[in-house]
């Protein structure tokens, strides 16, 4: 399937519309069609930013991290100079990956195949058996390497050949997140949070669904009764920026169905910053912690959420927060997401209506109207 095949196809369907309170929400093939899949890697995931680690977590020279983009194996590594570069992790004999999860390298990078050796820097500096072999120049086997760039202590990499600089892509976002988060380069990754790994179990959902479902908080009131009762929800507003969007509510009790926050604490509110396509930030009210996500698809059926909690170095969530961060809040949204993916696949469904209250910006649905307009834009509809 091609660009075109998909405008083709959409050409049943009535089209989106410039403004969210009079527009149709996109059609559900675009959410379940492998075809559609594999134009959004080319389209948007291979020329996007993505977000793979936090500089804290390759504190050491030879210290490695590595993630997939979709499909595209890649990982970073803290070099002997204390830079980080990134490359793709392929060995340029037969393609096996090098290197995998996260770890440290002490001298040289050997693949597990047919053990040729890289430095840290990429080159490839030997070979078994390739001493006496004519024609072979060792620099033209160097690893291949991928665009990196380190913003607010979190290290984004992007496949594009010529990349558009991260900074026009994410305008002022990372200067918003340093203005209500004005302790971030104090932190470090957590220690105690129950996500260890930035790789979780995949969600049967495709990546948009769940990309929608952190843009408006027209569910929260029946989905997540205790975060409505932490956040003011007619307080809670999701704003457009750019590529970017923000989504921010003040605190609503202290004492609530969520968890208790003292008076004392230094966060009062919940704020949310969505980096298109796939890439989130966001604190909640008490203590000083940021989590960072990404979702990256594995089919069109499958999305692996991944997550970091950042926190102070001298301070801990408690427990009790742990808790409903990942085993009530996410859970709720993980159904949630479960639900309309197949509900997208049903010959029922034909296509939704944004709600936007002019009166009551926290039902709003205008960001998901956002985010599909950006999308479409990116695919070229």
């Amino acid at each position: 399937m091609t660009v075109a095949d998909i405008k083709t196809r959409m050409s049943r369907f009535k089209p989106l519309g410039e403004i969210a309170d009079d527009s149709p929400a996109l059609p559900g093939f675009l959410y379940n069609d492998p075809d559609v899949l594999a134009v959004e890697k080319q389209q948007i995931f291979y020329t996007s930013w993505q977000l793979i680690a936090h500089k804290t977590e390759l504190p050491n020279p030879g210290d490695y991290i590595c993630a997939n983009i979709v499909d595209e194996p890649v990982f970073i590594m803290r070099q002997r100079d204390g830079s980080l570069r990134a490359f793709y992790n392929v060995c340029q004999h037969r393609a096996h990956q090098i290197l995998t999860g996260s770890g440290t390298v002490r001298g040289r990078m050997i693949c597990p195949y047919h053990a040729w050796a890289y430095s840290l820097d990429g080159e490839f500096i030997a070979g078994r058996g390739i001493k006496n072999m004519p024609n072979f120049d060792l620099s033209a086997y160097r690893l291949e390497p991928v665009a990196l760039e380190e913003r607010c202590g979190f290290l984004f990499v992007n496949l594009d050949d010529n990349p558009i600089p991260i900074d026009e892509v994410a305008g002022d976002m990372f200067a918003d997140i340093r203005r209500e988060v004005p302790w971030l380069d104090d932190l470090t990754v957590s220690t105690d949070s129950v996500r260890h790994s930035w790789d979780v179990e995949p969600l049967p959902a495709n990546w948009k669904v769940l990309a929608e479902n952190c843009l408006e908080c027209y569910h929260c009131a029946p989905a997540h009764p205790a975060f409505s009762d932490l956040v003011n929800l007619k307080s809670y507003a999701c704003t457009p920026h750019g590529k970017w969007l923000k989504s921010k509510g003040p605190l609503k009790k202290w004492d609530n169905k969520a968890y208790q926050v003292d008076e004392s604490e230094p966060v009062t509110e919940a704020t949310f910053w969505h980096m298109f396509p796939n890439n989130q930030f966001g604190v909640l009210p008490g203590e000083r912690a940021l989590a960072a996500f990404r979702f990256f698809p594995e089919t069109p059926d499958t999305t692996r959420m991944s997550a970091r909690l950042l926190t102070m170095p001298d301070e801990t969530v408690a427990p009790e927060r742990l808790n409903y961060r990942w085993n009530i809040l996410w859970p709720e949204d993980e159904a949630l997401c479960r639900s309309v993916h197949q509900g997208l696949k049903s010959r029922g469904y034909r296509q939704g209506r944004f709600v936007v209250d002019p009166q009551d910006l926290g039902i709003g649905e205008h960001g998901v109207h956002y985010f599909q307009t950006l999308y479409s834009d990116a695919m070229g509809l």
